[in-house]
């Protein structure tokens, strides 16, 4: 296996909890579980300044979603490197070392450094609300593409602005047919609408999906809302279903996996943290209810503390590997 690249957001998260989303407003919008808002600075200065006074700071930690997943398969002992956007500032020197043993040399500096304020309440739904700053920056122009010779996959996830989504488009177009592509396109692309992320999709092999973000792009709920997907290219399609476990498709049928009950302490980046789950059963050439279920293993790992606290490690993954090598034998 060769080098595997994540292309997306990175983010400063800082998480905090309230005893009550109804406790925190930011000039008249309400905090709901699972929203994420991108909102102006005046907000986000109002919100955080809400947060400190009537919140408590849990945890500091690298965000955005493909970030996630590549410093998942990182600390699984995958080769990976990231393509992507910091701030020239202490919060940027904090994401590249959070990102730890992934290769941070195609990472550009300059500008402000996005941030998230992740909330948390006493039942453990969250509220995301984010500043894109440097990452909206990031163009073409950035990327070297005649370094990106000794690469084999690549996963992306969302931006909010445009400049970096032209860029993922331009990627794949000049990439090799033989570099395969994952994406996890989240509730911002999904917003797009099925057109204007076409040329993503069908360039993808592996298409990581929420029910609603299924419902967003199609109009239709499972199973008929996966068709268009299959059809045009992906050659699996996971949607993820949160407490309710995943469901796997492909042209050849579906299956589901359910999720064990797991004691929550943060939510945030669990989905990434599957993708980096269901990727590394992938890569190890096992079934795809394999990976799906040590996907759903370590997603329900990763809840257990705050940020990057309980990512998966090499021993999990060898411990996979060794448990599903033995019940074939």
């Amino acid at each position: 296996m060769k080098t595997i690249v994540g292309f997306g957001a990175l983010n400063l998260d800082l998480i905090f909890e309230v005893e009550d989303f109804k406790s925190i407003d930011i000039r008249g919008i309400s905090l709901r579980p699972g929203e994420e808002v991108f909102g102006s600075e005046e907000d986000f200065q109002f919100l955080s300044a809400q947060l400190n006074q009537f919140g408590t700071l849990k945890s500091k930690s690298g965000g955005g979603s493909a970030a996630n997943t590549i410093v998942a398969l990182a600390r699984m002992g995958f080769q990976t490197k990231f393509i992507g956007k910091v701030g020239e500032d202490e919060e940027g020197l904090f994401l590249l070392k959070n990102l730890g043993p992934v290769g941070t040399e195609w990472i550009r500096r300059s500008q402000r450094s996005g941030i998230c304020l992740v909330v948390l309440d006493r039942h453990q739904d969250r509220f995301l609300f984010v500043r894109a700053n440097a990452n909206n920056t990031l163009t073409i122009h950035e990327i070297d593409f005649n370094a990106l010779k000794e690469i084999s996959w690549v996963h992306l996830s969302s931006f909010i602005g445009e400049p970096p989504f032209e860029a993922q488009k331009a990627l794949l177009n000049r990439l090799d047919a033989s570099v395969r592509i994952s994406m996890d396109p989240g509730e911002i692309y999904a917003q797009k609408g099925f057109e204007t992320i076409r040329p993503l999709i069908q360039r993808c092999h592996i298409l990581f999906l929420t029910e609603r973000e299924v419902r967003l792009l199609t109009g239709q709920d499972l199973p008929a809302g996966v068709r268009p997907f299959i059809e045009m290219g992906p050659f699996i399609l996971v949607c993820k279903k949160g407490r309710r476990g995943s469901q796997i498709f492909t042209a050849q049928g579906d299956f589901e996996v359910p999720s064990p009950q797991t004691k929550v302490v943060d939510n945030t980046g669990a989905g990434d943290v599957y993708n980096a789950g269901f990727l590394a059963g992938f890569f190890s050439g096992k079934s795809l209810e394999e990976c799906a279920r040590f996907a759903t293993q370590m997603a329900a790992k990763s809840i257990t503390g705050y940020g990057r606290e309980c990512y998966p490690t090499r021993e999990d993954l060898d411990h996979f590997l060794h448990h599903s090598f033995r019940s074939k034998s």
